[in-house]
């Protein structure tokens, strides 16, 4: 009996943490993350970013204009805090940057992006330790929708 509610005490911890870490479920919780996540001024209270930078290139080049956003745009976009704030093309590639973290569990946050690629910190809640940008670059480059995938540490220094 002992062992018994020892185990079920395990499995209540591991689901208690497991509920605060960013997990995608399906395609519609991942969607809605990534869609709660754009809308954001990071870091902040909830959400640290890395330090390092990530850039990715989309093979379609229809993903990479969705995601075309100088950093002031982005910026006056979010401080809104409304999505009417954001271009209607935008929604094509949050659709697809909610494909990447369903499928590997990265939390993408745009800082910036050209007609050829985007930069990216990876987004994680407040309180945990900062994911690695190697292990996440290495899952998303091995993925067919990206054509490039980079470490850009130059942002990390300004």
């Amino acid at each position: 009996m002992v062992r018994s509610s020892h185990f079920v005490m395990t499995l209540i911890a591991c689901a208690g943490i497991s509920a605060c870490t960013p997990q995608p479920a399906n395609d519609a919780s991942a969607a809605a993350l990534i869609a709660e996540i754009d809308l954001l001024q990071l870091p902040n209270r909830d959400w640290q970013v890395s330090a390092a930078t990530l850039q990715l290139s989309f093979c379609r080049n229809r993903v990479n204009t969705a995601l075309l956003a100088e950093p002031g745009d982005l910026n006056r976009w979010r401080l809104t805090g409304e999505v009417s704030a954001f271009p209607d093309y935008r929604a094509e590639g949050l659709n697809q940057l909610a494909n990447l973290y369903h499928e590997h569990g990265v939390l993408l946050y745009q800082e910036w992006g050209t007609q050829s690629s985007q930069f990216y910190r990876i987004a994680y809640p407040y309180g945990e330790t900062e994911p690695s940008v190697f292990d996440a670059l290495a899952r998303l480059g091995r993925d067919d929708a990206i054509c490039f995938s980079a470490l850009d540490n130059t942002l990390a220094e300004d």
